[in-house]
């Protein structure tokens, strides 16, 4: 008996050995992965970005807004950390996880619409997993919106069990993973045309709000404030189309921003019912632009955002 319980003590110390280890290896690996849904926390854990502004936002925030463009017309140094398929907590995530591995931003231009006041769904909820390990306060902040356990966190592979693509990402197999291979500082231009089938099926848009989603929102401001953070709220073009069919909630959003922008001394930027939104060939679906309206929009509002600045640095330091 004490040769069988000895043989399974060593079985085990072995078998749990070799889990820590692949853990090991799959986290490292996905640390460093160039997968879409790693791509930002990677870049944010790897690199020394120390931006002037973030841009946040969801898909409308990530294949909108250009970097590149902005900084190039502004003189910013801008990383877009948008989270695809995603709403505010999300969002509110990342900027933390930010946060916690650079300096404060100067400006954060931050998309809002009609569904940014919603709790995520879960989608790509393995996007956290390779950062439980080694980031307590994300673990605590998402644990229990995205049904995380202690025994996930402290436990090997567990958190990895049932996905079996960031798996085989993690031990370099084949996996079918989204990996845009234009993204420039976190913005993911997409060169496709005019798609109407998915607007097609939409009878009615709705302006809905968690108040969950909306306490998030209003304390992720109220921080900012506190910080001297500017926060620049945008309304990205929207096609016009999907605007009538949201009908008399389009007013309602813009008055409820409206109302919490003017709490904080906000800005917001309104491209509703810019010339880009009445031109299919600037979209490839009815709320996201393409390549070609992606770096329209962005000449735009870089072009405004300039006004904003040079305001508020003429009140900061007003003619004597």
């Amino acid at each position: 008996m004490k040769r069988f319980l000895i043989k399974l003590g060593i079985t085990f110390a072995a078998l749990l050995a070799i889990a820590y280890g692949l853990d090991w290896l799959i986290t490292k690996n996905l640390r460093h992965s160039d997968a879409r849904m790693f791509h930002t926390y990677n870049a944010i854990l790897n690199d020394s970005l120390q931006c002037d502004a973030l841009i946040m936002g969801s898909s409308r925030g990530q294949v909108q807004y250009s970097p590149r463009i902005i900084d190039s017309l502004t003189g910013l140094n801008s990383y877009n950390i948008s989270v695809d398929g995603r709403c505010i907590d999300a969002e509110v995530t990342m900027y933390n996880f930010y946060r916690r591995h650079h300096p404060k931003p100067r400006l954060i231009i931050q998309n809002i619409d009609w569904n940014t006041l919603q709790m995520s769904n879960g989608y790509e909820r393995e996007q956290y997993l390779p950062y439980l390990h080694m980031d307590k306060m994300l673990y605590q902040e998402i644990k229990e919106r995205e049904d995380f356990t202690w025994a996930d966190r402290h436990l090997p592979l567990l958190r990895y069990a049932g996905y079996h693509n960031t798996i085989k990402e993690g031990i370099r197999l084949p996996a079918k993973m989204a990996r845009p291979k234009n993204i420039d500082h976190g913005y993911i231009a997409v060169d496709d045309t005019w798609d109407s089938r998915s607007f097609d099926q939409i009878d009615t848009i709705r302006f809905s709000r968690n108040p969950e989603a909306v306490d998030l929102f209003n304390h992720y401001l109220h921080s900012c404030k506190q910080e001297g953070i500017e926060v620049v709220m945008v309304y990205a073009p929207f096609y016009i189309g999907a605007t009538q069919k949201m009908g008399s909630d389009a007013d309602s959003m813009f008055a409820f921003y409206q109302r919490i922008a003017d709490r904080y001394g906000y800005p917001v930027l309104n491209y509703t019912y810019d010339s880009i939104s009445y031109d299919t060939l600037n979209f490839y679906n009815a709320s996201h632009l393409n390549r070609q309206g992606a770096e329209l929009f962005s000449k735009k509002l870089a072009h405004d955002l300039n006004i904003l600045l040079s305001d508020s640095l003429c009140q900061q330091h007003p003619q004597e």
